[in-house]
Order: C-alpha cells, then sequence, then structure tokens
C-alpha cells in the first residue's frame, strides 16, 4: 500500500515538472510568434508607406510636371495609378486577415488561419505583384511615345533604360523582403503547429 502511494507521489511529481516545462515552453513559443508577427506588420506597413509615396510622386508628377494628353498616355498613366492604388488596398486587406487570425478563439483554428494566410500571402507574391508589375511596366512604356514628342529620343531612351536598371535592383531588393516575410510566416505556422501537439 505504501509502494503504491509512493509510486503515485512519484508520478505526480514527474507529471507536475511536466506541466509547468509546458507552461514555460508554451510562453517562450507564443513570445516567438508574437515577436515574428510583428516584425510582418513592420513589413506590411513598410510596404504600405513604400507604395502611397510612390503613388503621391507619380500622380503630382503627372498632375504637375507632365500632364500626358494623349489617350495611350493617359491609359498607361492610368494602368500606373491604379496598379499602385490595388496594391496598396491588397496590403491593407493582407493586415486585416493578419490580425483576424490572432482573434480567434482555439490554437488549433488560428494554426489553420494561418496555414491560409501563408497560401494567401503566396499568391500575393506569386501571382497579383507580378500581374501589377506587369500593368505597371506596360503603362510607362504606353507613355513613352508622348515623352519622345518633347524631349530628346537619347533621354527618352536614358528613361527607358533606366526604368529596366531600377527594376532589376527593386526586384532584387523586394524579393529577399518577400523571402524573409514568407520564412517567418513558415515559422509562425511552425511554431503554432508545436503548440497544437
Amino acid at each position: 500500500m505504501s509502494s503504491d502511494f509512493k509510486e503515485l507521489q512519484s508520478r505526480w511529481a514527474s507529471s507536475k515538472k511536466n506541466i509547468e516545462l509546458s507552461a514555460a515552453n508554451f510562453d517562450n513559443l507564443y513570445k516567438k510568434i508574437k515577436h515574428k508577427e510583428k516584425e510582418n506588420y513592420v513589413f506590411y506597413y513598410g510596404t504600405i508607406t513604400t507604395l502611397l509615396i510612390t503613388l503621391i510622386v507619380i500622380s503630382l508628377f503627372f498632375y504637375y510636371v507632365a500632364p500626358v494628353q494623349e489617350t495611350l498616355s493617359r491609359i498607361g498613366a492610368g494602368l500606373m495609378i491604379f496598379g499602385l492604388v490595388f496594391r496598396i488596398f491588397v496590403e491593407i486587406i493582407s493586415i486585416y486577415k493578419a490580425k483576424q487570425i490572432n482573434n480567434l478563439d482555439t490554437t488549433l483554428k488560428a494554426a489553420e488561419n494561418s496555414i491560409k494566410f501563408h497560401q494567401f500571402r503566396k499568391t500575393i507574391h506569386q501571382v497579383i505583384a507580378p500581374i501589377i508589375i506587369g500593368l505597371y511596366t506596360v503603362g510607362f512604356y504606353m507613355i513613352t511615345p508622348e515623352f519622345s514628342l518633347y524631349m530628346k529620343f537619347w533621354n527618352v531612351v536614358l528613361i527607358d533604360i533606366s526604368y529596366v536598371v531600377i527594376g532589376i535592383i527593386l526586384f532584387i531588393i523586394i524579393r529577399k523582403g518577400v523571402k524573409k516575410e514568407m520564412q517567418k510566416l513558415q515559422d509562425i505556422m511552425r511554431l503554432k503547429n508545436d503548440i497544437t501537439e
């Protein structure tokens, strides 16, 4: 009888240790998740700020510096502006979706929604962003014929070449940021899965 009691007491002590370790582990995992989510929010807000500044500068440029007159040029300017506005809208939706994950009741449901959010961001980077960049580029080159009416040929060629060079540099910088974001989202999903197991 006393050996049964000692065994029960030993099991209780062992279980209590495991519970304490699990609680500490849970708190640690939760802090890591929150930190990575915060870093992603900084990325989202940074993207919105960059796109908004670009939108304002381009809008002011077309309004004050080079108001385009030809229909083709106006369509081009419209494509550029529409692309930026749409991308800003997508980033705002991303922030909304990311914040919805945090408000869910169960950890399992939050893990499922993290996976859906990861797929949503993947779609943005692999489908929506390239379409927007394509429209923006088409819009830019639709304006070029009108610029050639007011500028020397070599200046227009230089502008066209610089657009490609700047585009390549921006592509490399943005790709690094996207890879970091996707890695953080994968880390968040892994950490949430660790909590649910």
